[in-house]
């Protein structure tokens, strides 16, 4: 028998969910890395404490403390930058006479093939930092596994810049590609607090009338600065991950300037996911958003998204800059879901 939808109601979208992996079962290595996370975790929180601290002495004292934390930021894993030429071309600009993008960017090709298409990727980085060596590398790493070309346009930061700022320059980056090459293929791709920033502007771009990508792809999403997942309580709690709800909530004080957590404009989780395109999220248990990933699958299929979920067990939040087995084959998947829907669609 058939069921009657309320008209205007979207029917719900596909769901492939998969275990990638087993939980460690090994008690010395689970010990070994709750050490090394409650380690990590004293050092974020008292970096976030800081800028608090630097916060109360005025404008310009949080600048240069946020300065300062960047050029940190810059250095940290430089030598992995020494691989990347092995695996992609950095290109000058985005070709073919193009027009420069509203704000600045940069564009990755794939040593070993013609490019299939384009991946735009938003990078993480807390809303504050711009992308380290080792997502560079990242970014590479995908131009070559995909087949594709990488445009990875920047955004303002966090503190100066406050959301929506970071929201803006990503709708322009978006707008200037759909704008610029309207029947090249696009796969939009973001981790972290990349997630949020890409996730609010392509729904505002769609509500405008802009084309979504053919694709989506998620990793490790930050979707939700009202901190509401559980799995944020729990890893706090547990000292499983290098993160705690502290320095998550202080990172969303300084992103927000005084907007509502729950804003979708800040937390697209809460947002609309109308016209969204076939998406893929990767996932840990081990990370202290693994309820946002979760939730937000739930949310987008229940908008008529069809969904393509992988989950792993122990790995860190974006593992994928790791150079470990499990990164390449998340980087893996991801590419071979990448290059279907590159080959499947066109923008739009």
């Amino acid at each position: 028998m058939s069921v009657m939808r309320p008209t205007g109601v979207a029917a719900v979208g596909r769901l492939d969910v998969r275990q990638m992996d087993r939980p460690e079962t090994n008690p010395l290595k689970t010990l070994a890395r709750r050490t090394a996370n409650r380690t990590m975790q004293r050092i974020v929180t008292s970096t976030m404490r800081a800028t608090l601290a630097a916060e109360a002495r005025g404008p310009e004292a949080l600048r240069q403390h946020a300065e300062r934390q960047r050029r940190i930021h810059a250095r940290f894993d430089a030598p992995v930058l020494a691989r990347l030429d092995a695996e992609a071309i950095r290109l000058p600009g985005p070709g073919r006479d193009l027009p420069p993008p509203p704000a600045p960017a940069e564009w990755f090709a794939p040593r070993a093939a013609e490019p299939r298409g384009v991946v735009f990727y938003v990078h993480g980085g807390s809303f504050a930092a711009d992308r380290s060596p080792r997502i560079t590398h990242l970014v590479a790493r995908f131009a070559a596994a995909a087949e594709a070309r990488v445009f990875a346009p920047s955004y303002r930061l966090a503190p100066e810049h406050p959301c929506p700022a970071a929201v803006e320059d990503i709708i322009a980056a978006w707008a200037w590609q759909a704008q610029t090459a309207p029947d090249e293929p696009v796969v939009a791709l973001a981790e972290s607090a990349g997630a949020a920033i890409l996730l609010a502007a392509l729904q505002a771009a769609i509500a405008r009338g802009l084309p979504p990508p053919s694709g989506l792809v998620l990793l490790s999403p930050w979707v939700d600065l009202s901190l509401q997942s559980w799995s944020v309580t729990a890893a706090s709690l547990l000292g499983t991950t290098p993160y705690t709800m502290e320095s998550l909530a202080l990172m969303a004080r300084f992103y927000l300037g005084g907007r509502s957590a729950t804003d979708p404009v800040a937390s697209p989780i809460f947002g609309a996911f109308d016209g969204f395109p076939p998406t893929l999220i990767h996932a840990s248990r081990g990370d202290i958003l693994y309820d946002d990933a979760v939730r937000l699958a739930e949310a987008m299929r229940e908008r008529g998204c069809d969904l393509t979920v992988r989950l792993w067990s122990e790995e860190t939040h974006v593992w994928e800059r790791m150079q470990t087995p499990k990164a390449r084959q998340s980087i893996g998947l991801a590419a071979d879901f990448i290059r279907r829907r590159l080959d499947g669609a066109t923008l739009g």
